[in-house]
């Protein structure tokens, strides 16, 4: 019996050292210290594939180390040997197949298409291999139309990034919501009008935020092909507001809301509701919402104690008051003078750290967000949102 609890404890303590040491040697490959040299921690990444085989941070770092080293036949050791050793899982041929890996590893496309079908072979709904598929024909083909438009080349991409999106949309219909973009565009194409109807009725909203409220391209992209609606770069202005970024946004935003448990607004609810969402990037998220329902209005504010710009934590604020019929129709008044309902949902000014103001607006019928990096436009308005609120803010920290 004796024998037994040592063995027990043992695992026990082990288990617990595994699950501290992959955390530390995690932390030690994401800093660099005073003078390091570039790839003095490959044993440290070794180390951490030692106890996660496919830990993605050490996979990284090692390729990275060969690149720069020109060691291109190691990375392929280093593969050949993920593989082996998981032979089950699809994930080794996934991380080959990134692009940031496939970059250090000067992979071509047909190679990366091919180490994407292995994945699938290996997980045939693995909705990473078939999106990564997807894109990358669709990336092709939005080359192929900007270089040489060759159209047996054309029809070939393009029919096969319409079978991979489709098929994710058959498995799951909320990537309706994203996949539709490029789907319309490769329609339009194809001069198919019945496929470019259905991709248009895909009206799935599948977060807190319309997603193509914060996709901004180009008037044209429908039938421009040299314009890709997943990944669209302006270099005038150096902005990215494509289908990528959209979502990199509302999965931000939204993670916030969920966290704050907060309902999300659409047009179909009879309350009217004006929302701010504040975000700085080193203070903890507020929310402040302002409900009229049937002409009794209720201002709720929240906060959580982690910071805007990463994990929202947890609820510690959670308070409410009843306002005046007056006070609804002084804010609404303070909207309608920035000419709320009408301002673009996003604009180009982002800056790196600062904070996001997200202003939603919402009656029957009816649903508008503007996104403003430090308040700009919406600024004065959701300023005033605060004051009804009971939070006391120091002026520094209002950003």
């Amino acid at each position: 019996m004796k024998k037994i609890r040592i063995a027990f404890l043992f695992l026990v303590i082990n288990s617990t050292c595994f699950s501290q040491t992959v955390k530390e040697l995690e932390y030690e490959l994401s800093y660099f210290k005073s003078g390091e040299e570039w790839g003095n921690k490959k044993n440290v990444a070794f180390n951490l594939l030692e106890i996660d085989s496919l830990n993605e941070r050490a996979i990284n770092y090692i390729v990275e180390v060969y690149s720069r080293n020109h060691q291109k036949d190691s990375i392929s050791f280093l593969f050949d040997r993920l593989i082996k050793e998981n032979s089950k899982s699809p994930q080794p041929y996934l991380i080959r197949a990134r692009k940031r890996n496939a970059h250090f590893a000067r992979l071509t496309d047909t190679q990366r298409i091919n180490y994407l079908k292995e994945a699938c072979k290996l997980d045939s709904v693995n909705t990473e291999a078939i999106y990564s598929l997807g894109k990358l024909c669709y990336e092709l083909f939005i080359n192929e139309f900007k270089s040489d438009k060759e159209k047996t080349t054309l029809d070939y991409y393009s029919a096969n990034a319409i079978q991979y999106f489709s098929t994710l949309c058959n498995q799951n219909e909320g990537l309706m919501e994203t996949l539709k973009f490029p789907l319309i565009q490769l329609a339009n194409y194809n001069s198919d009008l019945n496929k470019k109807q259905l991709y248009e009725s895909y009206k799935i909203q599948s977060s807190f935020f319309p997603i193509a409220a914060f996709i901004d391209l180009p008037s044209d992209w429908q039938t421009n092909y040299a314009v890709n609606v997943i990944d669209f770069v302006s270099t005038s202005e150096f902005k990215v507001l494509g289908v990528e970024s959209a979502l990199f946004h509302v999965n931000w935003y939204a993670s916030h809301l969920n966290a704050l448990d907060e309902p999300v607004l659409r047009d179909s609810l009879p309350a009217k509701v004006f929302r701010f969402t504040w975000l700085r990037s080193f203070h903890k998220p507020v929310v402040i919402r302002l409900e009229n329902f049937n002409d009794t209005v209720t201002l709720y504010w929240k906060v959580g104690d982690g910071a805007g710009g990463y994990d929202p934590g947890k609820i510690v604020v959670n308070r409410s008051k009843v306002l005046t019929l007056k006070n609804w129709n002084d804010f609404v008044a303070s909207v309608n003078s920035i000419n709320f309902w009408n301002l673009p949902t996003t604009q180009s000014d982002i800056g790196s750290d600062g904070a996001q103001w997200i202003l939603e607006g919402k009656e029957l019928g009816k649903y508008h967000v503007v996104d403003r990096w430090s308040g700009r436009t919406i600024e004065s308005v959701c300023l005033k949102l605060l004051e009804l609120s009971n939070l006391k803010i120091k002026k520094d920290d209002i950003y």
